[in-house]
């Protein structure tokens, strides 16, 4: 936008294109750009009245932006086309002239395919089949439900439409009306980058970008907390929830306190012959099948292995999926624990005890397996104040058995 830089309003200053001024000898308006054009002599031009002189100001703003210099050595009828052009390029995808040639040199004239939409959900899929077969990265059971999800989202709705005829403005009603995440449109565009690889169309249509997540730091387990969780999944770990099935969540929690295992992806798939307590370094084994294409030995510290010893099972699932959710839904609750729960509170609990420890930061990535930059930051920061916490999280006594809290579990 124009700056007025003083109060009669005789000067506008454009700022990196000219300035505007009001010559009261003759009641024009002079654009003097400059040196901005190139060349030894200033660029000015006078108008009668000052929207004229704001109107040429912006043509020269977006000459610059599309063209720099170069732009002002067209001919008139050349200049004519150009500005007819960047009219006509203000209702279309692209930002500039250059982008708008570009394309048209790429795809004018060439033959796209008649594939449908439903066509192309079922190739990507059989081309993710195959990946799997061969353990790639990327195709994983979980990864591939969920492309069957979004692209049958797509096909249910416009199989029949041919891809190259689809734009995002298809979908977005049908968005709307579901009220789907932007999240999903946005993740929709794998599909389209596939069929720009194979060239089936030029390029993807759905230009929407996923929101951006908020910055906020992880949750972590007051010293608190944590102990009342810990102790409560111990004590009551031999209680029936309901239908006589029993509580028995001590093994989850102690491998997603000291062992800092992602809750459904890890400790929901784990079988007790997975963990080894045998040799000088007890652990558990994480199958590469699991969340990402890579297995890892993760560590379980003295004070857990003693822990995991004392649970009723060992063999079979380390955890009864019956009713899981009920049932931690009530341990969090007799541990007073529900209101400052997180998803993911006791992998960053371990992750901000660990680096509180040790001040390992490749240590804390080898044991989570993968974790971004922005939550490993906010570990590394957290862990530098708890140093004496991580001391006493990582030598917690195992309560002796005659210390029991009584507890009544109810459906």
């Amino acid at each position: 936008m124009p700056k007025l830089v003083n109060k009669k309003q005789n000067r506008v200053v454009i700022e990196g294109v000219c300035t505007i001024r009001h010559i009261s000898q003759n009641d024009k308006w002079e654009v003097d750009a400059g040196l901005k054009l190139g060349g030894s002599k200033k660029h000015r031009k006078r108008f009668k009245s000052r929207e004229e002189a704001l109107a040429y100001a912006d043509l020269l703003k977006t000459k610059l932006h599309n063209q720099g210099t170069s732009a002002f050595k067209l001919t008139t009828a050349q200049q004519v086309d150009a500005e007819q052009a960047l009219k006509a390029l203000k209702e279309t995808k692209f930002t500039t002239l250059l982008q708008a040639v570009e394309f048209t040199k790429r795809f004018a004239g060439k033959n796209l395919s008649d594939i449908t939409i439903t066509e192309l959900v079922n190739e990507f899929r059989e081309m993710k089949e195959s990946e799997r077969s061969r353990d790639l990265r990327g195709a994983s059971d979980a990864t591939i439900h969920e492309y069957k999800y979004r692209h049958g989202l797509l096909a249910d709705h416009f199989g029949h439409m041919l891809v190259r005829e689809f734009t995002e403005n298809d979908f977005k009603p049908l968005f709307a009306k579901k009220n789907y995440s932007p999240n999903l449109l946005s993740k929709t565009k794998t599909l389209f980058n596939f069929a720009v690889k194979k060239g089936i169309i030029p390029e993807n249509p759905i230009k929407l970008d996923p929101p951006k997540k908020k910055a906020t730091q992880p949750r972590v387990f007051s010293d608190k907390d944590w102990r009342n969780f810990v102790l409560t999944a111990i004590h009551t770990q031999e209680h029936t929830f309901s239908k006589g099935e029993p509580v028995e969540l001590m093994a989850y929690v102690i491998l997603g306190l000291w062992c800092g295992l992602r809750p459904t992806a890890e400790i929901e798939r784990l079988e007790w012959k997975d963990i080894h307590f045998d040799g000088d370094k007890p652990s558990v084994f994480i199958h590469p099948d699991w969340k990402v294409k890579h297995s890892r030995w993760v560590d379980i510290p003295a004070c857990a292995v003693e822990l995991l010893k004392r649970c009723r099972k060992s063999s079979g699932k380390v955890v009864n999926s019956k009713n899981l959710r009920r049932r931690l839904d009530w341990l969090k609750e007799q541990a007073g624990v529900s209101e400052s729960w997180s998803s993911d509170i006791m992998r960053h609990t371990f992750a901000s005890m660990h680096y509180g420890l040790h001040g390992d930061k490749s240590g804390i990535a080898n044991q989570l397996g993968h974790v971004s930059q922005g939550v490993l930051d906010h570990y590394i920061n957290n862990g530098k104040r708890m140093r004496e916490r991580a001391k006493e999280f990582f030598s917690f006594t195992t309560p002796l058995p005659d210390q029991s809290l009584e507890f009544e579990a109810s459906a």
